[in-house]
């Protein structure tokens, strides 16, 4: 009986994931001065074999700490100039919305090439933003 409560326990500890995790590996790869408290929107997962093959998270901020993000992804040099990554749920949201990605100069960042790329994409309403998470 021990042994069942111990692996469900480590099996919800385990499956625990918070509604901003994509954006946090972000910041911390990223390593931003500021806090930000992004309110999540939406989210999903292309389906692969071991693990996910991508996922993304569209969040909400106020335009005030979306100006600040925007102005630390133009000053950190750890973001490359990335491309779109099609995602047909991410795709579909920005085309309903009429928004367009305005830093797509720099909205890749990477410890890792080979093993997890992100795209941290600022869209055109400036209160929101995607995150989208390739393993390789």
């Amino acid at each position: 009986m021990n042994r069942l409560l111990l692996i469900i326990a480590i099996l919800s500890f385990v499956s625990c994931k918070t509604d901003t995790e994509l954006f946090d590996e972000v910041n911390e790869m990223a390593q931003f001065d500021k806090v930000y408290k992004p309110t999540l929107i939406q989210s999903g997962k292309e389906s692969g074999f071991l693990e996910p093959m991508a996922e993304y998270s569209l969040f909400r901020i106020d335009s005030l700490y979306f100006r600040n993000l925007e102005n630390s992804i133009l000053a950190n040099d750890r973001f490359k100039e990335g491309s779109f990554y099609f995602n047909i749920e991410l795709n579909d949201f920005i085309f309903n919305n009429d928004l367009e990605i305005v830093n797509m100069s720099k909205s890749l960042i990477t410890e890792n090439e080979y093993d997890k790329t992100y795209y941290l994409y600022l869209l055109s309403d400036r209160e929101t933003f995607a995150v989208y998470k390739v393993n390789h």
